[in-house]
Order: C-alpha cells, then sequence, then structure tokens
C-alpha cells in the first residue's frame, strides 16, 4: 500500500537556484541564529552565500541646500 508522501510533487524544483531576494533573507537568517562570526561565516560558506549578500545599499543622503 502506498502512502500520499510517495506522491508528493515538490514546490520548486530542486535545480531553480534562489533570487537575489531569497539570498538575501537566508543571509540574513543565518547571520540573526550564528552563535558567533565564525559560525556565521562556516554556515554561509556550506550554503554556498557570501556575506555580502546579506546587505543593501543604503542611498545617500541628499545635501542640504539652506
Amino acid at each position: 500500500m502506498r502512502t500520499r508522501d510517495q506522491h508528493a510533487t515538490p514546490i520548486a524544483p530542486a535545480s531553480d537556484e534562489p533570487g537575489p531576494e531569497q539570498r538575501h533573507r537566508a543571509v540574513r537568517a543565518v547571520a540573526s541564529a550564528a552563535m558567533d562570526a565564525q559560525d556565521c561565516a562556516d554556515l554561509l560558506a556550506a550554503l554556498g552565500l557570501s556575506p555580502e549578500e546579506g546587505t543593501r545599499q543604503v542611498p545617500a543622503q541628499r545635501a542640504s541646500t539652506g
């Protein structure tokens, strides 16, 4: 007798690479759960992520004219 799990369809094919937003969120999640900086670096490396993917460019402040 077969169970339901044997016919389960994956939500996303394994060949799909995560997009930039998913990678950004993954880096942030790893960083928030890591015990320390070395743990974070090790986890990111194991997942093929880089710390830079967890940052966003902050727009420069405009110079006041007045």
